[in-house]
């Protein structure tokens, strides 16, 4: 687990799929990170691009790259059984998944490793990224510096950028990894690592990660993903923040539909105008001005 020359092992997990245009580029920012001590591991989760004959022109320079390295490619099972098969097979403190369409930058190990190596009550540490385009341009960007709870997580208020993360390998084993039945599997993940601490999860200033937005990852999923929340919010039927974590999440529901489905997102506003809760909700007042005033 530890080089004591090098520093923590690092584990890094890359899910593939069908992102032929990007996954190039991903693999180079891992080969491309300073910190050394790092093992890989890449699994085609049943691409049906090119994705898979671009993984192995890096075989070879991942090999002679890092500490330890896998290459997999079988059927699509999805990104959770993707993740957890990157779990079972990582011998690291530390751990990270890397979506094959983002870029994580040279000195985001070596960042993130240092501050949970100072900080052993943290459980995760995020930086915050950019926004990249289809072509890698910066389109924006997502700052934070803070450590959030449970609350901040459970109510939307955190930001937490998956591809900027590094986690303690042991704890995510502790929650039994991810979980195979939700398509929000980050925020779920990270809603089980937080419940009980106070300070499990703290996210710095420093740019670390470019989070690339594109057309397949968009608007597509909108019902999915609501659904999926909706579910884990559900499992926290008693706890104190419930009531309030559902108004959350059909504010953000209303909030998405009034910039892209406008007529169902009027429905929606009838729907959850009701619940008193909505209205301390700022996603509820963007919703508004999107639907009446973007058209």
């Amino acid at each position: 687990m530890y080089s004591s020359s090098a520093g923590p092992l690092v584990s890094i997990c890359i899910p593939v799929f069908n992102h032929s245009d990007y996954v190039a580029e991903c693999i180079e920012s891992v080969i491309a990170q300073s910190y050394q001590n790092i093992e890989l591991i890449i699994i085609d989760d049943g691409s049906t691009d090119l994705s898979y004959a671009i993984v192995e022109r890096y075989i070879d320079a991942c090999k002679a790259r890092f500490h330890r390295f896998k290459v997999i490619s079988r059927p699509n099972a999805g990104v959770s059984e993707t993740l957890n098969e990157g779990l079972r097979w990582a011998n690291g403190k530390y751990f990270c998944g890397l979506a094959s369409d983002d870029v994580i930058f040279a000195n985001k190990t070596s960042f993130l490793v240092e501050y949970l190596e100072s900080n052993p009550d943290t459980v995760a540490a995020f930086g915050s990224v950019y926004i990249i385009d289809e072509n890698s341009k910066k389109i924006g960007q997502r700052t934070a510096n803070a450590i959030y709870s449970f609350k901040d997580i459970f109510l939307l208020r955190a930001e937490l950028p998956a591809p900027a993360a590094l986690i303690r390998l042991s704890e995510l084993n502790s929650v039994g990894g991810f979980d195979k039945n939700t398509k929000v599997e980050d925020w779920d993940m990270w809603l089980k690592l937080s419940i009980g601490r106070r300070t499990a999860i703290a996210v710095v200033s420093d740019l670390l990660a470019g989070y690339r937005v594109h057309s397949s990852n968009t608007w597509k999923q909108l019902d999915v993903m609501h659904a999926a929340k909706v579910k884990i919010v559900e499992r926290y039927s008693e706890h104190e923040y419930y009531a309030q974590a559902r108004a959350v999440v059909e504010c953000a529901r209303f909030r998405d539909l009034s910039i892209a489905r406008k007529k169902e997102s009027l429905q929606v506003f009838f729907n959850i105008a009701r619940i008193p809760q909505v209205y301390k909700e700022l996603r509820f007042y963007q919703g508004l001005c999107y639907l009446f005033f973007r058209w």
